[in-house]
């Protein structure tokens, strides 16, 4: 999962960032679909964000990638020819490489982050898409979030990337991946096992019941026995 950094900064020398670019959901089913939502801080006011890149990783490619509509933002796709077809791509070879937004002319600049979505799927049989966003302002300056966290998480990356973390199908975690995008999101499913125990503890159940009977029947009549013969006796 991505943590946002407090110590981001932005290129050629301008002034430290207050937050990453950040990614939800951060986790995903290998094979499946998602809906992915990039949220761009903006940080260098008095300027502004005028266009949003983001790459995906051109080693593990997705067979499927569209943009959402987004208000104020204008989408353009770019797209790559691979050597050969990608899983999930029937008789195709393209596949996109990228997705620009451009902020529309005369959308209002209200300094909240921008939040840019797209669906991609079927995702790859990997541990991890990392992807790569550039970030235009107003006044020419270009951030590139582009930086991988160490391995051994010894350092924060100044400008991270986005990482979303693929998970094995079997996992099958609710987390938070869009049911709409063609995946399964489910809550919790039934604890393995637990109709047999009901079942077992039911069929236990009974038999102490009809055992608690019969003693009782029992006792009854042994009670009975002894009444009757000492009536007996007194006559």
């Amino acid at each position: 999962a991505l943590v946002a950094a407090a110590l981001a900064g932005t290129a050629l020398g301008a002034a430290p960032a207050t937050a990453d670019v950040s990614l939800t959901p951060t986790q995903a089913v290998r094979g499946g679909a998602v809906k992915l939502t990039f949220r761009v801080p903006e940080d260098r006011a008095p300027a502004y964000t005028t266009r949003v890149e983001v790459w995906l990783p051109e080693a593990t490619p997705v067979a499927e990638t569209y943009p959402m509509s987004v208000p104020d933002w204008a989408p353009r796709t770019t797209v790559r020819t691979l050597a050969r077809p990608v899983g999930g791509l029937p008789g195709g070879t393209e596949v996109v490489a990228g997705i620009t937004w451009v902020r529309a002319d005369g959308a209002p600049r209200t300094g909240a982050p921008a939040e840019l979505s797209l669906s991609l799927g079927p995702l790859p049989d990997t541990d991890r898409l990392v992807f790569t966003v550039r970030q235009t302002y107003s006044d020419g300056v270009v951030t590139s979030w582009d930086e991988a966290a160490p391995p051994d998480g010894a350092s924060t990356p100044t400008r991270p990337a986005p990482v979303l973390t693929l998970l094995p199908a079997a996992a099958d975690p609710a987390v938070g991946v869009d049911p709409a995008a063609g995946s399964r999101s489910r809550g919790p499913g039934p604890v393995p096992g637990r109709r047999t125990r009901i079942a077992t503890v039911g069929a236990v159940a009974g038999l102490v019941a009809v055992a608690t009977v019969g003693v009782w029947l029992l006792l009854r009549r042994r009670r009975d026995g002894r009444a009757g013969r000492a009536w007996r006796l007194r006559q």
